[in-house]
């Protein structure tokens, strides 16, 4: 009864008064129950009830009491211990105890980071010691800056001090602290931020409400500046103003700042926390994430002030200091996070992506595959010089595209000809026919079209074959799409590759939700096309004349055509002219994934042609196939193991490959590399005692102290036809795992395999090595599930790759010593093994994955290879590494893991086959100053004008990527810093390119006023010297600038500033539009001190005219302005400018040499805007455009203003006069244009 009423009514009173009296005898019936196990049933079915009726909240502060009292009662029952009531009491016990954990953590978790700003940081923790809500924690983690321990001192909630033994960035530290954290919920703080008094109030009623979700309120952006030591404010400003969460609008662009949320602590986890190789917007990338796991909640409260200092709201600083990596971010954020199919998405984005300066959003990367494609399109340029190129080459080859129609479709027939029907690039040579089933319903069949029969259709087409003209016949299936330039790209590549027999492109794959996929195939790859022909051997382009002379296709393998065809031309001529051309030629649908018997067939034809006579064709899954060659013999395998002194990880490795290995015939070499292991070395000795034939013990000469030399030496005792060089860490897993190696490596064509190696955890550890991935070599899909099947099945089926791992590699001892064997001098052991496959490859050898031989492989994760080690290897293999058959131009090298796409304006290269022009990567150092005057806005003039190819690159590019892009001029505007020096320093050791470095302003000397000065590297001179050391020739704006520098490079160019005729042509403004004159300025807040200079003018004219600033002003002459401006984009610049409708407008600068040094660039734009100047006598501006110069002092500039409101009139005819002279002489075109032409490229 008690037990019904509990579950019923769990919420009663309980009185300690005694108000009944019980009275006790033996015979009663309770003896009988209280000697069963019922009592300990009631008690659990009890606090069961609690859970099953979601009212465990009522146990808070019991859950540990309520736990103690069941494990009692449960010790008072033996028998019960491993019963299924015991069970359930342990299950409930483990329940209560998991309760309370959660009940006794804090409800928020705070992670604090900071990094040498200790005054900061006492504000930030200032305010979380103000909070309203005190149910938190504080883990605070410095990121290896100067110690803050005795600042904390001051507080007294609970802190959790962390300190970082390097510099690792705000991702590693968020990461680093939630390992510490035991709240429920997450939120996080930067140390120059602050959280009002109640943020954590407002966001615990928001989670209180919304359970799971992650709730977010909202931010005020406070800027500031800092001097003496104090945070000054200067201004507030309400950023992202929006109403309700879209998910929509956060895949565009970041509006929720990280201060301002908290997330569920077990959510960020599940999303994987922040990604620490990203240089920045891990903060929203990790938001992303966070947006596909969860629902987001948005409170309409202010409750966290944002702060920023001034100079980091500048536009140009901005730029300068950040944007710089910006696009790079975009475009790799955008390629990771999909657009879920959403046009406001992808129309935000592209519009995002615009605002980086690249025109048209030509360049521009999406996470649309349709987009992608195109963007693959030729320009008005390009497409001209296409043309001439066809012309002067003679006509391209003509392309049959023979589509099938076998299940008389005529619809899909009509999508396919519609594909090929629509505008495309210079495609007269291709020629559409169709083979139906059916006819059409006309009684007289164009000439194109030709009805076969059902069952002999294969024998029409090769009638069809031999009575046509075309030079190259491709097959396509009714329905497939034509991209738009993949026959292009095809007729351009055929060109220059008369030798070809046959070539296949890359194909877009319809997905089930109507997205496309890609599937970037590698260059020819024999294993791979054997192994997974529904990937690989499908829409070739075959040479016409190749295949009629191969006797046409084959009508017994009509389920497998190309295939049979492709592996018969192979057994005719081996591998000889056989492409691939890394462009998407098609879209359709995805190949089945289903065992094809003529597949199947034409694969053991094959082999037996090749001599395999007792090859078989297996299925490890369906249509993925596993040949074994049955080769006769068995020959002698030596393993070579390198010992270590890790005793126990060589035991495993060594009794496990014992007990394990079925492959009978093989000798064991032990390796003993560390002769002072004792332990090592004891059992070593005592395995040589056991007097065992196959298993030796090699222990080499004393000098063998690197890991290539001493294999080397010990592969110098083996006795084996075949070496396999094995980890210690390695353990075997599989008894067949020698056969499948063995299986291989007596291929002739064959000189190196290695396996799949996993880790404990079932994980991918390394299955094959990628040239040119992050670095010189790296490892592909680390991390993967045991069972996955990878970018295009590849985990799963046998390819050939150029490396794979030392950990697991079997090689011919006698193609080993012709090799070389290890290299053991130039080449770090950690490129050991890609060293030596590709010594194998130059020889004319073959490298082979072979994804069901799994080892697993334990050990620390290799060492990061020192620069030195990293320059030997680009010095060695560099062409080799950038362009590794085994991938795929279109897919980027700097995304870990690899098979994610590269950006468009790196691997989108028309005109690549012939290089008709030059072809010029730009770096520009930001996106709204000089960046977009010195080499954004010539570059794109010049582009147009189809005088330069080439990409605009806001980050440095890797060794690799650059040469894989192989430019014929970098370009290196204003690139300091020791990351970006140490990058150009491998751009001269590595690149051919002609290489220029372009700066604007001469920066040893800014003006001791300027924002910019305390960001400035105080080493500036040394880092420009030995910036422009690295390059070939040094552009400057000015004579002064040349004069400034002469000392620093002997070939030393002037172009002056010009403005882009786009965007500042055709400018209009009013005159006299104010009942006073409109006099105003333009500037940024490197400009305070020249600024300064006329304060005392702006205050004695205030009651004369109307002051109008843009972009800045003082605080100090706020009271004095008519109208304040603030900055806007750089797009909207010129029109914003003009729409001051200034009746006159001024430019003062300093004297000092910086200024000397500057460009006339002002007086252009004020120019533009057909306003008269009044300016600064200092060199700059005494360049003979018509307006006022005057010296820096007050009645001076006084004087001169004066004397224009005087005479409106006279002032308005100075204007046009000026902007008659800036429109002749001073655009971006004619000789203004070639005169930049001639400073980038070489002479």
């Amino acid at each position: 009864m008690v037990v019904q009423m509990a579950e019923q009514y769990p919420d009663f009173a309980y009185a300690d008064t005694p108000g009944v009296s019980y009275r006790w005898h033996g015979a009663q019936e309770s003896s009988s129950f209280y000697a069963s196990k019922e009592p300990l049933e009631g008690h659990l079915a009890i606090v069961e009830g609690v859970f099953q009726r979601n009212a465990h909240h009522h146990l808070k502060g019991r859950e540990r009491e309520v736990a103690a009292h069941i494990e009692r009662r449960l010790s008072g029952y033996p028998d019960e211990q491993h019963s299924p009531l015991g069970e359930r009491a342990r299950v409930l016990i483990a329940r209560l105890a998991e309760l309370a954990r959660f009940n006794e953590a804090p409800l928020f978790s705070i992670i604090l980071t900071t990094y040498n700003r200790p005054e900061m940081l006492r504000d930030a923790l200032t305010s979380i010691d103000s909070q309203s809500w005190r149910d938190f924690e504080v883990i605070l983690v410095n990121d290896h800056g100067e110690p803050v321990e005795q600042l904390l001192q001051a507080f007294d909630f609970s802190i959790s001090y962390l300190y970082q033994g390097r510099n690792r960035g705000p991702a590693a530290a968020r990461n680093a602290a939630l390992h510490l954290a035991r709240g429920r919920y997450v939120v996080y703080l930067d140390d120059d931020d602050r959280y009002l008094t109640h943020h954590l109030q407002t966001l615990a009623q928001a989670v209180e409400s919304h359970p799971g979700a992650v709730v977010y309120a909202d931010a005020i952006f406070v800027i500031e500046a800092l001097e003496g030591g104090q945070r000054l404010e200067r201004y507030r400003e309400m950023r992202y103003l929006h109403d309700e969460y879209s998910r929509e609008r956060l895949l565009v662009s970041n509006y929720i700042p990280i201060n301002t949320f908290a997330c569920p602590r077990e959510l960020v986890a599940a999303a994987g926390g922040f990604d620490e190789a990203l240089q920045g917007l891990e903060d929203w990338d990790f938001l992303m994430r966070l947006a596909g796991h969860a629902d987001f909640h948005h409170v309409h409260e202010r409750t966290v002030e944002v702060r920023l200092r001034e100079a980091e709201v500048d536009p140009e600083r901005r730029s300068e200091q950040v944007l710089k990596s910006y696009p790079e971010l975009y475009r790799v954020l955008y390629l990771r996070h999909l657009d879920l199919g959403s046009d406001e998405v992808r129309e935000g984005r592209r519009e995002q992506l615009k605002r980086f300066g690249l025109a048209g959003g030509q360049h521009a990367g999406s996470s649309s595959m349709q987009e992608w494609l195109q963007q693959r399109m030729l320009s008005p340029v390009q497409r001209d010089l296409v043309e001439q190129h066809l012309q002067q080459t003679g006509q391209a080859p003509s392309i049959g595209v023979l589509i099938l129609d076998r299940h008389g479709n005529p619809g899909q027939v009509s999508r396919t000809l519609d594909s090929l029907r629509m505008p495309r690039e210079n495609m007269a040579n291709v020629h559409a026919l169709v083979l139906t089933i059916t006819p059409t319903g006309n009684e007289t069949l164009p000439e194109w079209v030709t009805v076969v029969p059902f069952d002999d259709w294969v024998a029409t087409l090769n009638q069809l074959l031999r009575d046509t003209s075309f030079d190259w016949i491709t097959l396509a299936g009714a329905g497939d799409e034509f991209t738009a330039s993949g026959l292009l790209m095809v007729s351009l590549e055929l060109l220059t590759a008369p030798e070809c027999r046959a070539v296949y492109c890359d194909v877009m794959y319809r997905q089930a939700d109507g997205a496309l996929g890609a599937a970037f195939r590698p260059d020819f790859n024999l294993d791979y096309l054997l192994s997974f022909p529904a990937g690989m051997a499908k829409h070739w382009l075959f040479r016409r004349d190749v295949l009629i002379d191969a006797g046409g296709f084959d009508s017994a393998y009509k389920d497998a055509l190309e295939f049979e065809l492709i592996l018969r031309l192979i057994n005719r001529s081996g591998l000889a002219g056989l492409g691939h051309i890394a462009e998407p030629l098609l879209i359709t649908d995805p190949p089945a994934m289903v065992d094809i018997a003529d597949e199947q067939r034409a694969i053991a034809l094959h082999l037996e042609v090749r001599g395999y006579q007792g090859a078989t064709v297996g299925s490890s899954r369906p249509g993925r196939y596993r040949i074994e060659y049955g080769h006769p013999d068995q020959p002698l395998v030596s393993i070579l193991i390198v010992c270590g002194e890790q005793l126990p990880r060589l035991q495993r490795c060594v009794e496990s490959l014992l007990e394990t290995t079925r492959y009978p015939n093989y000798e064991l070499l032990l390796i003993d590399s560390h002769p002072e292991a004792q332990a090592v070395g004891e059992w070593l000795g005592a395995l040589e005692g056991l007097g065992e034939a196959r298993l030796r013990v090699v222990r080499p000469a004393l000098e063998a102290c690197t890991l290539a030399l001493t294999l080397n030496q010990a592969a110098e005792h083996a006795v084996g036809d075949y070496l396999l060089l094995l980890s210690a860490g390695s353990a075997i897993i599989g008894a067949d795992w020698l056969d499948g190696l063995i299986n291989h490596a007596q291929r002739p064509e064959v000189g190196v395999v290695g396996a799949k190696l996993l880790s404990a955890e079932g994980e991918v550890r390394q299955a094959g090595l990628l040239l040119g991935l992050t670095g010189p070599v790296g490892r592909p899909f680390v991390g993967e599930p045991l069972d996955a099947a990878g970018y295009m099945q590849r985990l799963q089926v046998d390819q050939n790759y150029s490396a794979v791992s030392l950990d697991c590699l079997m090689i011919g001892r006698g193609l080993y010593k012709e090799l070389g064997g290890l290299d053991e001098r130039g080449i770090a052991a950690c490129y050991a093994d890609a060293d030596l496959c590709l010594k194998a490859q130059e020889a004319g050898y073959l490298t082979v994955w072979a994804a069901d031989v799994q080892v697993m492989q334990g050990g620390d994760e290799p060492s990061a290879a020192s620069l030195d080690e990293q320059d030997a290897m680009y010095a060695k293999w560099l062409p080799k590494l950038a362009r590794d058959p085994a991938y795929n131009a279109n897919l980027s090298l700097v995304e870990p893991g690899g098979f994610k796409l590269a950006d468009n304006k790196l691997s989108w290269r028309p005109l690549a086959a012939w290089r008709p022009l030059p072809t010029v990567l730009a770096h520009p150092a930001d996106l709204a100053g000089c960046g977009q005057y010195r080499v954004i806005q010539p570059f794109n003039a010049l582009q147009q004008q189809g005088l330069i190819e080439g990409a605009l690159s806001f980050g440095m590019l890797s060794v690799v990527d650059l040469e894989r892009y192989d430019p014929d001029v970098v370009l290196l505007q204003r690139q300091i810093g020791d990351e970006r020096l140490e990058a150009m320093r491998r751009m001269q050791a590595f690149s051919r390119a002609f290489k220029v470095y372009e700066l604007d302003d001469y920066l040893p000397n800014l003006p001791m006023k300027s924002a910019y000065r305390a960001h400035m590297p105080k080493d500036i001179l040394r880092s420009l010297r030995r910036g422009i050391s690295y390059a070939d020739r040094f552009v400057v704006s000015t004579e002064a600038m040349a004069e400034a520098f002469q000392e620093f490079h002997a070939d030393i160019r002037i172009v002056k500033n010009r403005l882009d005729p786009s965007q500042w042509s055709g400018l209009t403004s009013q005159r006299r539009s104010s009942s006073k004159p409109r006099v105003g300025w333009a500037g940024g807040v490197g400009h305070a001190g020249d600024l300064e200079m006329l304060a005392d003018v702006v205050k004695a004219l205030t009651n004369e005219v109307e002051w109008v600033f843009f972009g800045m002003c003082p605080d100090g002459l706020r009271p004095f302005i008519h109208e304040f401006h603030p900055g806007v984009p750089i797009e909207q610049y010129p029109a914003a400018l003009a729409g001051l409708n200034l009746d006159l407008a001024l430019a003062p600068v300093e004297q000092n040499l910086f200024n000397e040094c500057k460009s006339n660039l002002r007086l252009l734009e004020y120019g533009a805007c057909g306003y008269p100047v009044i300016c600064s006598d200092v060199r700059c501006y005494q360049d003979g455009l018509p307006v006022t110069r005057v010296k820096n002092r007050f009645k001076d500039w006084l004087d001169a203003i004066r004397m224009y409101l005087a005479d409106l009139d006279a002032a308005a005819r100075m204007g046009d006069e000026l902007r008659a002279a800036v429109t002749r002489e001073w655009m971006l075109e004619g000789h203004s244009l070639e005169a930049w032409r001639k400073a980038w490229l070489p002479d």
